[in-house]
């Protein structure tokens, strides 16, 4: 009698005090976590953990092979800056989506799907437009090689689409440091008149990478113009695609090598993913 009495005092005292809890009935109860802020706290300031950004990206367009034969006309054409107005001018982009296809089974009683295939959505980039026009241009000439209006043919697939269009995720600081380091690992100044700054500035480091595959414009947006205040022009570009590809840093990803061309491996990999080296020193503000 006395035991079943200190047993029930013990039970509230603990519930009281956080020495125990009390069963709840509710199934499955003791999987669910205890908020905690220092708990939270200590995990987002991990590295990996920490709330990602929309501001940073770099978009690199290659160049399809109906365009590649002109001169200046690649899309990585120095003499235009053809690479840079893709990139630097891309003020928003919409990443892709992928939605998963199903079917439908009835035999009796309530029916349930099954997955039977992969479906991928459009996507749009707005551009900004420079006082040349020449954005607006390359789309403009890439959509008539595609299918021009004065003869109403259409060019062979294969030559008209982007091969690849790769959109690199960059994610503030963490990569290598600003500074220049001697053979001994230490800060080096660059002449007399310089001075060492502590190594706690780093380069902006790439985190992810969207790979599109066989990329063409399907539409070029309107843009208004109007005698109100001045404001930049942009323009919005909607593409099409046939796949895409997502990666992500290696340590965190699938190692058995056993997932075929869901993850390409080595060395196709890194051929793809090169501007992931680490030591690379590209930087780009999205």
């Amino acid at each position: 009698m006395f035991a079943s009495i200190f047993a029930a005092i013990n039970q509230i005292t603990g519930a009281v005090y956080g020495n125990a809890t009390p069963d709840p009935g509710v199934p499955n109860w003791a999987q669910g976590r205890n908020s905690s802020l220092q708990e939270f706290s200590s995990f987002f300031r991990k590295q990996d953990n920490a709330p990602s950004y929309t501001n940073l990206y770099s978009v690199h367009f290659a160049t399809p092979p109906r365009l590649s034969g002109l001169p200046n006309w690649g899309f990585e054409n120095t003499a235009r800056d053809t690479g840079l107005l893709l990139d630097y001018y891309c003020d928003t982009v919409n990443l892709p989506s992928k939605q998963v296809s199903t079917g439908q089974i009835v035999t009796q009683g309530a029916s349930y799907k099954y997955p039977t295939g992969t479906a991928f959505s459009q996507i749009n980039m707005t551009f900004k437009m420079p006082q040349s026009q020449y954005t607006r241009m390359l789309f403009e000439r890439w959509i008539a090689f595609m299918r021009n209006d004065a003869d109403q043919y259409v060019d062979y697939y294969d030559d008209i689409v982007s091969p690849t269009v790769r959109i690199l995720k960059w994610e503030r600081g963490g990569g290598n440091s600003v500074h220049a380091l001697n053979s001994y690992g230490s800060l080096r100044q660059q002449d007399n008149n310089s001075t060492v700054t502590p190594d706690n500035y780093r380069k902006n480091r790439v985190t992810a990478c969207w790979e599109l595959r066989e990329v063409f414009p399907y539409n070029i947006g309107s843009v208004q113009l109007n005698n109100m205040e001045s404001r930049v022009m942009t323009i919005t570009v909607g593409f099409y695609y046939s796949r895409y590809r997502f990666y992500g840093r290696d340590v965190l990803d699938i190692q058995d090598g056993n997932i075929g061309d869901l993850v390409p491996s080595s060395p196709d990999r890194r051929a793809t993913l090169n501007l992931l080296d680490p030591n690379n020193s590209y930087i780009s503000y999205g």
